[in-house]
């Protein structure tokens, strides 16, 4: 399968809203998504172009022949203990019916190259518990579980 990693831009845009929203109405697990209404589409153009105009993170596509097939998005922070870089993967999608292809990794080796380019002292991410094949990837890739850190959150 080959498969291109390529920079989202707002040319994307139109093209790409069917995986945010695929990425929206998935479980953990894949099961459950549905065909999206044309009001969600719509949501999901206007969530892609608030995301385009921050620029806090970046979202890099997967493309193969001419359709977007996975995405995912990274954000930089930084570790006073280490005094280097953090890449920390916000999300990391592959529609239904290219799951299991080879999509997910090929993003996550985009990331993982990304930080060692940038001298990164870690990559960090978050998954749901329930989802084994994310973790099996993860684990594959040389992720390890820090037991013992949990994940806290004030939304405002």
């Amino acid at each position: 399968m080959n498969i291109e990693i390529i920079s989202l831009d707002e040319s994307h845009i139109p093209k790409v809203k069917n995986l945010i929203a695929g990425y929206l109405n998935s479980s953990s697990n894949g099961v459950g998504e549905s065909e999206p209404s044309p009001e969600h589409l719509e949501q999901c153009e206007q969530i892609l172009n608030r995301f385009i105009n921050d620029g806090s993170s970046n979202c890099f596509l997967a493309k193969q022949d001419h359709e977007y097939i996975g995405f995912i998005i990274l954000s930089w922070s930084f570790s006073i203990s280490k005094g280097y870089p953090v890449l920390r993967i916000e999300a990391l999608y592959s529609s239904s019916k290219h799951r299991k292809k080879g999509v997910g990794r090929k993003l996550m080796e985009h990331a993982i190259d990304l930080a060692i380019s940038n001298k990164a002292t870690r990559v960090q991410l978050e998954t749901d518990d329930d989802n084994a094949p994310a973790r099996t990837l993860y684990k594959q890739l040389g992720f390890k579980l820090i037991q013992g850190k949990g994940v806290y959150m004030s939304f405002l």
